[in-house]
């Protein structure tokens, strides 16, 4: 006798009573979901924006200006892929790339130097991470707390520096110079470092279990400070090349350098189908993808005429509509693709 595979007639009338929430729950946990999700989104935005501007979105030089700002975004949120895998927060982000910035174009203008001010932004924004990490896990204060309080700090001086004339100017001639091919190259030699770190490394895979499940894992001999200034390091390599990036990308750094960047990182991530809570969803390339979902979404809105403060609770929305679909952290044990 052959099987039938039908569902019965008490098992069609509970789907067809399913709530709105069981469903999405249905969704959001099918094992296709997270791979197809960032397309969906991507393609969405690319293809409202294209209609609504009668083709004005994709005009080379919009195009280009999207890519451009993209690999800043991406370059950060592959870099902060490691401080969110395991349960950690960090929205200092933006504050720490402008005052690298700052300091990298000081740098060049006192030395000439395009080497002088690369090296500078990414020690500035590796020591500065550091000592957001630092005081977290010295204080034992939770880096999101850190985070908050020193933005203020961080963007303070980063106004004392740059002083009255609101930026600092670099040789035009560099950036554009440096704007070309080191752009590019240095984008993707990171975001390989960060993938095979992350992938294919026992530091990769201990900041994935301390993101399941922190007690089980330094049960095993983890040790949960040592990871997290791991992270912290990882990240502050790829915030010191963005800010290399942000130099280039306008030959200047500005007060308003890294602005909102903390935002854009935190909604590529989940645009990008990863967790910020952490655990087996974490990857090091989500944000690539929703990186360029991110700029496009926020490109499209300024052509369409949407306001610089309305697109912040706009993008407000849409973020803790995607947490709330996208990212729950785990309450049991890790799951067996953690490890």
């Amino acid at each position: 006798m052959m099987s039938h595979s039908t569902a019965t007639p008490a098992e069609k009338d509970t789907a067809l009573h399913l709530t709105w929430k069981e469903r999405i729950e249905i969704i959001r946990s099918n094992r296709h979901f997270l791979a197809i999700f960032p397309f969906i989104m991507l393609a969405a935005v690319i293809i409202i924006f294209g209609i609504w501007t009668s083709g004005r979105f994709f005009r080379p030089s919009v195009l280009k200006g999207v890519l451009s700002q993209a690999v800043i975004v991406a370059t950060c949120a592959t870099g902060v892929a490691f401080i969110y895998s395991n349960g950690n927060l960090d929205i200092s982000i933006g504050a720490v790339l402008g005052l690298a910035a700052t300091f990298g174009a000081m740098a060049y203008n006192a030395t000439g130097s395009a080497l002088a001010m690369v090296v500078v932004c990414l020690l500035s924004a590796m020591a500065v991470m550091l000592f957001n990490c630092t005081m977290s896990v010295m204080c034992h204060i939770k880096t999101i707390t850190v985070a908050i309080v020193m933005t203020q700090i961080y963007n303070a001086f980063t106004t004392i520096l740059i002083g009255g004339a609101g930026k600092i100017d670099v040789d035009p001639q560099m950036a554009s110079a440096m704007n070309g091919s080191f752009y590019f190259m240095a984008f993707f030699a990171y975001v390989l470092l960060g993938v095979v770190v992350f992938h294919f490394t026992r530091v990769g895979r201990s900041l994935r279990f301390l993101g399941g499940n922190e007690s089980c894992a330094e049960q095993t001999g983890i040790s949960n400070a040592k990871m997290t200034y791991v992270s912290f390091l990882m990240t502050g390599i790829g915030v010191g090349l963005a800010a290399v990036f942000s130099i280039t990308n306008v030959a200047a750094v500005s007060v308003e350098t890294g602005d909102g960047m903390g935002m854009d990182v935190m909604l590529a991530t989940v645009l990008g189908g990863m967790s910020i809570f952490g655990g087996s969803r974490s990857n090091a390339y989500a944000g690539v993808l929703g990186a360029i979902t991110v700029v496009a979404l926020n490109k499209g809105m300024l052509m369409i005429g949407v306001s610089a403060a309305l697109i912040q609770g706009i993008r407000g929305v849409i973020f803790l509509l995607l947490v709330w679909m996208n990212s729950e952290r785990q309450s049991l044990l890790p799951a067996r693709n953690q490890f």
